[in-house]
């Protein structure tokens, strides 16, 4: 007998929820910027998430990208049930918690020690505190227009959207926004560059190299869609880093475990120093990681004068019972083979829809993730590129989407449980949106 009891009214539950919650909401990012409503759910299995009615949608958001093998995984669910049968506790490590660290030493290439974090938010402004303590340095560089979470010095030009637009690709960007709240003196510990711009990264470790601590990327973006880079690109990159001592942070929260095991820095061949891993990491239960080099790592455990890095809830005995049970799922012999090479067929099919009624789009994927970038075939690799797409089509395509029943928000994932039957069902429901977004 469930002791949450709930008379809440299913029908226009938003302007219900927006009486306590701010917004309607916990999180700014759950109103879907394409139609404008948020997406409350009722429960969610497999490939599908269900709304307060129990209208079932074939999900594309899986959860911002955190739960790729699927929703209510059986195996996720299950070591979750074991760990709480141990009886629920914080603020203790455990087993759990140092076998969860082997195995992302094992894997990750740059791991050589872990600390855990809460939020991928959290991962990200520790490995800056780290690359700031290691190096004796003040200086971030970010990549203009990448996303790297909610703290303060990640929320600058923050997406393409926001990125310095009369940057030409030749210099550092401006900072054109702030965010509401953040203090100015913040933009003085930030430069931003443009991605895959190596010579302007080098120049400005040149002429400021003993002022930056370390620089942190996406190696690929799923914030702006679905961008890539190139293994060249991160190498200059990395050598750049170590000519001038530089640090080299990978955010893998959302890049990590899409192609592999041994995430982007594996499939690219390039290390970095630090990486922030979240998300796929545990199949969407709540925690993260900084894994890195063990020089660095080890500043958190300074005696004389260390960077701060702990909490309450970081190794939860919960979070880390389903990160061991998402491992020995990628583990298996296969499983990324098969998957990948499912997702693939779909994107190639998806693309097909688009061309079938000669509306130009372009389907950008990389791993499990994809996006739909319509209004042009040409690739989309830079903010001013944002400029070539038609948004008014995007609206009427992803609301003609979700009242047939699939849902997109704003980055789009292949589950491990899309099977073939769901992504064919998919493509129907596509194909007949984008004739009535066409024809709109």
């Amino acid at each position: 007998m469930s002791v949450i009891k709930s008379d809440i009214p299913k029908e226009n539950f938003e302007e219900y929820a927006s009486q306590y919650l701010v917004g309607g909401v916990s999180s700014t990012f759950r109103r879907n910027p394409f139609t404008g409503k948020t997406m409350y759910a009722s429960k969610a299995d497999g490939p599908y998430i269900y709304d307060m009615t129990g209208r079932r949608f074939i999900d594309f958001l899986m959860g911002n990208g955190a739960v790729p093998l699927g929703h209510n995984r059986p195996e996720i669910m299950e070591a979750v049930r074991e760990a709480l049968e141990r009886g629920f506790f914080a603020m203790y490590d455990t087993d759990y918690s140092v076998e969860f660290a082997r195995k992302i030493i094992e894997h990750v290439p740059c791991a050589e020690k872990v600390r855990y974090t809460n939020s991928g938010s959290e991962a990200t402004l520790l490995t800056m505190r780290l690359a700031r303590g290691h190096t004796g340095r003040d200086k971030i560089v970010r990549i203009d227009g990448h996303f790297h979470g909610g703290h303060d010095y990640a929320l600058c030009n923050n997406l393409f959207t926001k990125a310095d637009m009369e940057n030409d690709g030749t210099k550092p960007s401006k900072i054109t926004n702030l965010t509401s709240g953040i203090p100015q003196a913040i933009g003085d510990t930030i430069y931003l560059i443009p991605w895959n711009r190596a010579e302007v990264f080098e120049k400005l470790a040149f002429e400021k190299g003993d002022e930056i601590a370390a620089i942190i990327m996406n190696p690929v973006d799923y914030n702006n869609g679905c961008v890539t880079t190139t293994a060249e690109y991160l190498q200059e990159i990395r050598d750049i880093c170590d000519k001038y001592g530089i640090v080299l942070i990978f955010d893998e929260v959302l890049a990590g475990f899409r192609t592999g095991l041994n995430c982007a820095q594996g499939h690219y061949g390039v290390t970095p120093d630090l990486c922030c891993l979240a998300k796929a990491l545990t199949n969407g239960v709540p925690l993260a990681a900084v894994a890195g080099k063990e020089k660095i790592m080890m500043k958190i455990m300074d005696p004389e004068n260390p960077v701060v890095a702990g909490g309450t809830f970081t190794g939860n005995l919960v979070g880390c019972a389903a990160g061991l049970a998402a491992f020995s799922i990628l583990e298996r012999e296969g499983f990324y083979e098969e998957w990948l090479g499912r997702a693939g067929d779909f994107f190639e099919s998806l693309q097909q829809v688009f061309d079938d009624v000669d509306y130009p789009a372009s389907i950008q994927h990389h791993g499990c993730s994809f996006f739909i970038y319509p209004g042009t075939r040409e690739c989309v690799q830079e903010p001013r590129d944002f400029g070539k797409l038609d948004l008014p089509f995007a609206i009427r395509f992803i609301r003609a989407c979700e009242e047939k029943g699939v849902y997109f928000h704003s980055d789009f994932t292949v589950s491990a449980m899309h099977d073939r039957q769901v992504l064919e069902e998919a493509l129907n429901v596509i194909g007949e949106a984008v004739k009535e977004a066409k024809e709109g």
